[in-house]
């Protein structure tokens, strides 16, 4: 997949809001990684950003959010709704459209940056028992979204036990992949990580649906 097909699989207007919240979270870890996260307040990460506290609240909800926020999670969703020209298919088939895209995807979403406010974030996710429970949540919900847009995909019934193995895979593997970078201290880069655990889920999903 070239730079321009990932590109657009998201609106311009999706594109900026993305930008503007990677930026204001950048803002808000580097805050809470100098000063403390409950040191912090949300009108301060707002007045270093330089947008009102009304704009943080309504692009995150929480001040856990602020730390939990993974923009690499609507590309993932938006692709897995468009590849294959986004027609039903079986399984198998998805999984074959979608494998050559990965290792490209990956590279491409996975910047520095990305890396960067990663790696302070999972920081957070294990010291802060909010934040903690925040994310659990927040996979929960994410795991529910890729079981329906999975099936819808299949043409399977949302309630299909494989696909809610399916979808447990994929959000909690990813998750493991999150929990292992960290565990080695970050010693590889995290698109080396994210290449190998999703390799790992992909054929774990092939030999579910054969």
């Amino acid at each position: 997949m070239s730079e321009s097909a990932i590109e657009s699989t998201l609106s311009l207007w999706e594109r900026r809001k993305i930008e503007a919240m990677g930026r204001i979270q950048r803002v808000a870890l580097e805050l809470f990684d100098e000063h403390g996260y409950r040191e912090v307040t949300v009108e301060r990460v707002a007045g270093a950003a330089g947008v009102s506290p009304s704009s943080i609240y309504r692009y995150f909800g929480t001040k856990e959010n602020l730390v939990l926020y993974d923009e690499t999670d609507p590309e993932l969703l938006e692709i897995v709704r468009t590849v294959g020209g986004g027609e039903t298919l079986a399984p198998l088939d998805l999984l074959a459209a979608a494998r050559p895209l990965i290792p490209v995807l990956i590279d491409e979403i996975v910047t520095d940056e990305v890396e960067y406010r990663t790696r302070l974030r999972m920081g957070y996710v294990r010291t802060i028992p909010e934040v903690k429970l925040g994310q659990a949540q927040q996979m929960r919900e994410l795991e529910d979204q890729f079981r329906i847009l999975l099936a819808d995909r299949t043409g399977r019934d949302r309630n299909d036990v494989q696909m809610r193995l399916a979808a447990a895979i994929a959000i909690w593997g990813s998750m493991a992949a999150l929990d292992h970078w960290a565990g080695t201290g970050f010693a590889a880069r995290l698109r080396e990580v994210y290449r190998e655990v999703v390799e790992s889920i992909v054929v774990a999903l092939e030999a579910m649906f054969r």
